[in-house]
């Protein structure tokens, strides 16, 4: 992997699994699963950190 990407294996469960196929379906249809995961982590972290109101400045989320 040439790109600088980490790869990471992970399970969930058959709720959250139908989540992610309706993203793909719906706002993803156009990208990788790959990309849908970590655009959706990174929406995530953002949303996280703004609840929190921290600015954690040694984890910074490339958009």
């Amino acid at each position: 992997m040439g790109t600088g990407l980490k790869k990471l294996t992970f399970a969930v469960t058959p709720d959250i699994e139908a989540v992610l196929d309706k993203e793909k379906k719906e706002r993803f249809y156009d990208r990788s699963r790959s990309d849908m995961i970590r655009e959706l982590i990174k929406a995530g972290l953002r949303g996280v950190k703004k609840e929190n109101g921290t600015a954690d400045g040694n984890h910074e989320i490339n958009t």
